[in-house]
């Protein structure tokens, strides 16, 4: 089996598709868009089979962090792939500093946005628990003094889960 020096340099530390799929409980589909889109280079054997270095299961695992939490794949791969257009380490910083702000950005507004879901979890919960001795079944027929019903305005989450308008 024929690898490059960068395997070599990386202890010997090589997994297949499928392993590196499992490691990262993600499918080799998304692994090979990845490649594609220029997120990782795997190296190859002679026969074509991708063989993956530490280095790719660690940006694979970083893209995949921030497309979990709701980072788009263009902006994955705008990261991953910047640097490489640049002749100078100084082109490329001040090419991907703007970048890394927009997404310091992007996570600001997403954990704000969570923060907000989370306060509202409260309040839901806080509503619904008021329910847990009721024998009635829960809608505005068999239940018209529920104090969910009356109070559902304060929280988005008791309307998504709870609205006795909704089935």
């Amino acid at each position: 089996m024929k690898m490059k020096n960068s395997l070599v340099q990386n202890q010997g530390f090589v997994l297949k598709i499928g392993e590196l799929s499992e490691i990262l409980n993600t499918t080799p589909n998304v692994i090979r868009q990845y490649e594609a889109l220029g997120i990782i280079s795997p190296n190859r054997t002679e026969g074509g089979t991708r063989l993956y270095a530490k280095n790719d299961l660690e940006r694979i695992r970083v893209a995949l962090k921030l497309i979990r939490v709701g980072i788009d794949i263009d902006t994955v791969q705008s990261l991953a792939t910047t640097r490489e257009l640049y002749p100078t380490g100084q082109e490329a910083s001040t090419a991907m500093l703007p970048k890394i702000e927009d997404l310091r950005s992007k996570i600001s507004s997403l954990m704000n946005e969570l923060i907000e879901l989370n306060q509202d979890l409260d309040r839901a919960g806080v509503l619904i628990m008021q329910c847990l001795a009721c024998k009635n079944a829960p809608n505005r027929k068999h239940c018209p003094e529920c104090p969910v019903d009356k109070n559902i305005h304060l929280t988005s989450i008791a309307r998504l889960v709870w609205d006795p308008e909704c089935p």
